[in-house]
């Protein structure tokens, strides 16, 4: 990972216990803002964000396990092994709580099991375009029956991930840490449907999703709901300002 020119920034391998993590931090003060990716990702995806991000607190973002220039970790992963992995991060870069944690798609599954296992640690969280853990049973709902075969068997095995998350236990994770918080949370929710697919029902998956989206809002009582009409799935570079903006709300409400 190269060198980013931003405002007091640092980048290394840190070690957790026998392994390495690449990260890079930018900007200084408190809350820290830790930034997490989806699925098969890389830091890279917040480059649209982080200069900006730096300029109203101190941000980090890193490669998982695996991803990027970090070294591997003994597969399948779980949400557990994620969130273990960011706190011994986070421990040893090192970056003191508290953290607003900002979560894009499967990286929100990660930041809620975060928040859930140390909510002392959190102040605010901000997720974009979120997983949540009804999303495969609901889509069900909406699927034939040959279609509900094939996202089953994708789900059962983590070699078919680029990060071999084993998605069914991620699954049983989160429901069983489910809870309620008190930090404020803005929810970013895609806008714009994926393209049109002869196999796949776009359009009703999307109605399944933006009604999950909605469920978020039941973390806590001082939850935003946003849309990103012009979004897909990724609005840090659809709408990157969105985004910008939904960081800057928490960090000023943690302060």
């Amino acid at each position: 990972m190269n060198n980013p020119d931003y405002h007091n920034s640092r980048t290394g391998l840190a070690d957790i216990g026998g392994r390495r993590l690449c990260f890079v931090c930018a900007g200084q003060g408190a809350p820290t803002i830790v930034l997490e990716t989806g699925i098969g990702d890389t830091s890279a995806t917040w480059s649209s964000i982080l200069p900006a991000v730096a300029q109203l607190s101190t941000v980090c973002c890193y490669d998982r396990a695996g991803m990027g220039e970090s070294d591997p970790a003994p597969i399948p992963r779980t949400c557990q092994d994620m969130a273990a992995d960011l706190r011994a991060l986070l421990a040893a870069i090192p970056l003191a709580p508290p953290y607003v944690l900002v979560g894009h798609s499967y990286g929100g599954m990660n930041v809620r099991l975060f928040a859930s296992r140390y909510p002392d640690e959190v102040a605010g969280m901000v997720l974009i375009d979120a997983v949540h853990e009804d999303k495969d049973i609901q889509f069900e709902s909406v699927l034939a029956a040959d279609l509900i075969a094939r996202h089953r068997a994708y789900l059962a095995d983590p070699s078919r991930n680029s990060e071999h998350v084993d998605k069914p236990q991620c699954t049983a994770q989160l429901r069983a840490a489910r809870c309620t918080f008190e930090f404020p949370i803005v929810v970013l929710a895609r806008g714009l449907p994926d393209e049109p697919s002869p196999v796949w029902p776009s359009a009703a998956i999307q109605r399944v999703e933006t009604e999950l989206q909605r469920e978020f809002l039941k973390l806590s009582p001082r939850s935003t709901h946003i849309i990103a009409e012009h979004s897909g799935h990724y609005i840090q570079h659809d709408q990157p300002d969105l985004v910008i903006e939904a960081i800057r709300q928490v960090v000023s409400l943690v302060r």
